[in-house]
């Protein structure tokens, strides 16, 4: 039987105060995979997974190891997907870009001069980026040309989401969802667009120390790697409200769910 986390009980209801919960039911665990950083790729319908070293693994959306690569980056902190391959950061200023195969597409360089302690990245429909940061907690809005066009402070949410470490966005609603590791509420976070906080669902019951997110939007499916706990997590996930008047675009159609 799937466990569903609006069913937490009274001592998370009482840190949680009457923030709402996510429904969010969860279908299984990939054990002993480290994944720091996960982002959903629906050209070849799988997910490409950061484990803090210099490789990046792309796996099936069912968990199944399809390719891995060295990027020539000492480590990989954090990964988004984008039209031609992917986006690797190393948590210190740095950025590249490789095709699918891993070869790279440009030399090494910096997104944005605000950018060093990059701890998630997801590349949104219009080419912006979001990126998440956890000393100081914040989320930000990167323009492809390094401008900052929004910047939220997870200190100022209620609850507060101090430690930020993966972010990715659901085309369908607009909702942003941000985990948060256990130096935090080792939660999922789910914004609006403009930073309201629509939910916070405590995750410590499927793992330690979440740091990666993504979502297969097709099917609502929901993936946490934990880092500490040495797992990746799958869930099913249903927005709880919508924040957009017309969906963006999800890229092409996934061939397997």
């Amino acid at each position: 039987m799937r466990n569903c986390v609006i069913c937490a009980g009274l001592a998370i209801a009482a840190t949680f105060g009457s923030t709402a919960q996510a429904d969010i039911y969860h279908r299984e665990t990939i054990p002993n995979f480290r994944a720091v950083s996960i982002a959903y790729d629906a050209l070849v319908c799988g997910i490409w997974v950061a484990n803090e070293s210099n490789e990046v693994i792309l796996l099936s959306t069912f968990g199944k190891e399809l390719r891995r690569f060295d990027t020539s980056m000492r480590m990989v902190r954090s990964l988004t997907v984008e039209e031609d391959g992917i986006l690797i950061a190393n948590g210190w200023g740095e950025f590249r870009r490789l095709d699918r195969e891993g070869r790279p597409i440009d030399a090494p360089f910096r997104l944005s001069d605000t950018l060093y302690d990059t701890e998630g990245l997801h590349r949104d429909a219009d080419g912006s980026f979001l990126v998440v940061e956890d000393d100081p907690s914040r989320v930000m809005r990167i323009a492809p040309d390094g401008g900052v066009i929004m910047e939220l402070f997870g200190d100022s949410f209620d609850p507060p989401m101090t430690e930020p470490q993966g972010v990715t966005r659901d085309p369908y609603s607009g909702n942003i969802l941000v985990v948060d590791d256990n130096e935090g509420l080792n939660s999922l976070f789910e914004l609006a667009p403009d930073g309201r906080v629509l939910s916070v669902s405590p995750l410590s019951e499927f793992g330690r120390d979440a740091e990666g997110v993504a979502l297969q939007p097709e099917t609502g499916t929901l993936y946490v790697g934990f880092d500490s706990g040495n797992a990746l997590a799958i869930f099913d996930w249903i927005p709880t409200e919508i924040t957009i008047d017309k969906p963006l675009d999800r890229g092409p159609d996934c061939a397997y769910s």
